[in-house]
């Protein structure tokens, strides 16, 4: 890869880009700019510009004068996206299983910015139970109970701004968060279409982090104690697959 006279390009920073991270990500150590610029092909002086540009956003570390090595933001971010694999994997079937016995839709809901979205779903056909994947379905973190369960981790000034932005009250929402954490599960009534319920209980990563957010659905009536406890059964399920004990 060679520098190019005509003006640089969006495509052209990312490929540039790309290349001194594929560069660094084969070392087993920091390597300097003079030999991330020679592997790349790239001019020293647009490597170095490139390289700061990736510091500051934490993909990239600096190590000593001059020396690079991946930084540790890529970790978080893989781990993010393993997490929301692995869970949809994991989920799959003991979310057939949990609609099978309650007779109600469940869901499965990541974190995005400041929406729950909906990854999994259950559908009932003729010959079972079975998945869709659906993520087009969204609401805001702090407006049904898919969306609290997935702040129950979250602190003070996030919860602030996510109120903020919500028009919500961040005393109501801590006081919601506190009763959830307490009981284990999030209700909201009327939630997603007129007539319809939601439970949601959080699941754990191997580090106890929640990572999403399983929900069971249903139209008119009470939540049966039955349904709460196979919800949080299910969820504990998924969570001890990811690698969570909650006796750690």
């Amino acid at each position: 890869m060679s520098d190019s006279p005509t003006p640089t390009t969006s495509v052209q920073v990312m490929s540039r880009m790309f290349a001194l991270l594929d560069v660094l990500a084969s070392e087993g150590q920091a390597i300097s700019l003079k030999a991330a610029s020679e592997r790349t092909g790239l001019h020293p002086s647009t490597a170095h510009r490139i390289l700061n540009d990736l510091a500051a956003g934490g993909l990239v570390e600096r190590s000593g004068p001059g020396h690079y090595r991946l930084g540790m933001r890529l970790m978080t971010l893989g781990n993010l996206v393993k997490s929301r694999l692995d869970v949809r994997e994991q989920a799959a079937r003991p979310m057939q299983e949990l609609h099978r016995l309650s007779g109600h839709v469940v869901s499965l809901f990541v974190r995005q910015d400041d929406e729950a979205v909906c990854v999994e779903r259950t559908v009932a056909e003729r010959h079972g139970i079975h998945l869709t994947r659906t993520d087009g379905l969204r609401t805001p973190l702090t407006r049904s109970a898919a969306g609290k369960v997935l702040l129950l981790d979250e602190a003070g000034l996030l919860l602030q701004a996510l109120c903020q932005l919500q028009a919500d009250t961040l005393d109501s929402l801590q006081h919601e968060l506190s009763t959830i954490r307490a009981q284990g599960i999030a209700l909201h009534h009327d939630a997603l279409g007129v007539g319809q319920h939601m439970a949601a209980v959080p699941v754990r990563n191997d580090l106890g982090q929640v990572v999403a957010s399983l929900t069971l659905s249903w139209q008119g009536g009470d939540l049966r104690s039955e349904w709460v406890e196979a919800l949080k059964a299910t969820a504990q399920q998924v969570s001890t697959a990811l690698g969570w004990s909650a006796l750690e």
